[in-house]
């Protein structure tokens, strides 16, 4: 299985929309939705949005409009110096059967992941295609 560790603020919003939480910028689903179709992956959210059911559930609804679900959540862990990373760590330890997996994220906290899985996208402006085409890559 190929994994699509999902983050939204920086991602599917930006400083340029104002970090929108009514996701109002088509490109950055299109450009989802054709990484999506190109490798079959799943999308895991990794995102603070998945702590708020509402908020999940505006995601949610806006991914479907592109065809698009989330397949899983990483886990929230509660301790000192926790990063993102450490998150997907432990959903990855739990799921054997994940062969590549990219980590879309505006942050660097992906631990050993930063290097190799990590594909940053600029807060500014989000998602876009020369990220999408470095993710085909992973």
């Amino acid at each position: 299985m190929k994994v699509v560790f999902l983050d939204v603020d920086g991602v599917l919003n930006s400083v340029h929309d104002y970090y929108s939480v009514e996701l109002i910028t088509d490109s950055h689903f299109i450009l989802l939705k054709e990484l999506i179709d190109r490798t079959g992956a799943k999308i895991v959210l990794s995102s603070s949005w998945r702590v708020g059911l509402s908020i999940r559930g505006d995601l949610a609804q806006r991914l479907a409009e592109y065809g698009l679900e989330i397949y899983d959540t990483t886990p929230v862990l509660y301790f000192e110096d926790r990063k993102r990373g450490d998150e997907i760590r432990a959903w990855l330890d739990k799921h054997e059967e994940v062969t590549n997996f990219v980590i879309l994220d505006d942050d660097s906290d992906m631990c050993e992941f930063t290097k190799t899985n990590l594909v940053k996208t600029d807060t500014n402006f989000g998602l876009n295609k020369r990220h999408v085409e470095r993710q085909l890559r992973y």
